[in-house]
């Protein structure tokens, strides 16, 4: 009856949300988070995965599926990795230069400015990113989301599935800080792979020498950082966390709220992100 007007649709389950999108007549994306993950969040995550799949043509269903489910996964991963590869390669290919033809009494010189002009390869140190920086997609974007390309391999062995998400979510609109925030995740972790991304030429983001420059001309700046405030009812919370949110007053950032507790940061943001729908809110500071 939607069939013409459907974009996504829901399910809950109990392993987590199941998002559902047509890609054509013939495929649909189907996506399981896991159950920590928001929804708003899942939807934004999905909504990028099509946008990658406009103009891709993919190959039609294979006409007998397997018995088992392991064999359908199977024929499922290859025509996502064939498709993928086809898209890396478009973007890659680009036409050879019509050659010249050379007269024989012009001696060959080699050019020192265009051995000079090889750029050097970039270290993730070399790039500065602040909450306010707002990330670009650079030309090898399309390369590290292809399943079977090096880089993605790269990516997947130092971050895991943590730099594709972050990944999923730069889209030139974006700024880290809120990146960050969408993730539920610390700025420092988020501007880490980010460095790593602008080094591999996966995206664009400021080198440190333009950001010394902007302060020589502007002054210096302070630490920009996000800081928790639980605004709800703490008698709904769990007794064993209500210390945590009692902290929770805007002027503490979750490492000072691990310091106060004892616990491990990345524990904290795990508790606070359980709170998100009962009143518990991040806001920018600057110390």
């Amino acid at each position: 009856m939607y069939k013409t007007d459907l974009r996504l649709m829901t399910i809950d389950t109990e392993k987590g949300l199941v998002v559902l999108a047509p890609v054509d007549d013939n495929w649909i994306l189907t996506v399981l988070y896991v159950p920590e993950l928001q929804l708003g969040l899942a939807i934004a995550k999905t909504k990028n995965v099509l946008r990658l799949l406009e103009g891709i043509q993919l190959p039609p269903p294979p006409e007998v599926f397997e018995d088992s489910a392991e064999g359908n996964l199977e024929v499922l991963e290859t025509i996502a990795i064939q498709a993928a590869s086809t898209t890396s390669a478009e973007v890659q290919v680009t036409p050879a230069p019509a050659a010249r033809p050379v007269a024989a009494d012009v001696p060959k010189v080699q050019t020192p400015a265009v051995q000079a002009a090889v750029p050097a390869e970039r270290k993730p140190e070399d790039f500065t990113v602040s909450p306010s920086t707002v990330p670009m997609r650079g030309d090898a974007y399309s390369r590290v989301l292809s399943l079977d390309s090096d880089l993605y391999q790269e990516m997947k062995n130092k971050y895991r599935n943590f730099g594709f998400d972050v990944l999923m979510l730069v889209d030139g609109t974006k700024a880290v800080g809120q990146i960050a925030d969408s993730m539920f995740q610390p700025i420092e972790r988020v501007a880490e792979l980010l460095k790593w991304g602008a080094s591999k030429g996966i995206i664009e983001v400021p080198t440190a020498e333009v950001l010394k420059q902007q302060v020589a001309a502007e002054g210096p700046i302070g630490r920009f950082v996000k800081v928790p405030i639980f605004e709800g009812d703490i008698a709904k919370a769990k007794p064993e966390e209500r210390k945590i949110l009692e902290l929770c007053d805007g002027s503490k950032t979750t490492e000072d709220i691990g310091k106060a507790t004892g616990l491990p940061e990345s524990k904290i943001v795990q508790i606070l992100a359980q709170y998100r729908k009962l009143g518990l809110k991040m806001v920018g500071k600057t110390l």
